[in-house]
């Protein structure tokens, strides 16, 4: 069995959406802090990882649920929906998808759209495998 932590699941996540090309076909910026006026836009922000601990065998956990939010800031709406949709596509390669979409906001300070979507995945330690959450 393989334990796999809130921080590996980050960097997972990351590793994925630092290779999404959206925008007119432009890679996008990824980052765990919220943006400034003197980020780089348009970017994704990686939530906190929350884990839930679903089954222990032994006190080992043996499956997990893995729960975050990623915002999808830019000029305009539109973009956000195009970040969201490219986000979505390519994490339903290792089985997260999104639970929840919050309206899109206008951010006052940066002026930019922001777009938050949540997404959960399921972590079987015994296959070293991601699984749909049902």
């Amino acid at each position: 069995m393989k334990d796999f932590t809130t921080e590996q699941m980050s960097d997972m996540v990351n590793d994925i959406l630092e290779n999404i090309e959206d925008v007119q076909g432009t890679k996008t910026e990824t980052t765990l802090t919220t943006p400034t006026t003197e980020s780089k836009f348009p970017c994704r922000l990686i939530g906190t990882v929350l884990e839930n601990i679903n089954k222990t065998r032994n006190a080992i956990p043996i499956r997990k649920t893995f729960q975050f939010t990623i915002e999808h800031w830019s000029n305009k709406q539109r973009f956000d929906m195009e970040m969201a949709n490219n986000t979505d596509l390519e994490l339903r390669k290792k089985n997260i998808v999104r639970t929840n979409t919050s309206p899109i906001l206008f951010d006052p300070i940066t002026k930019k759209y922001r777009l938050i979507t949540t997404y959960e995945v399921r972590y079987n330690a015994i296959t070293n495998s991601f699984e749909y959450v049902k």
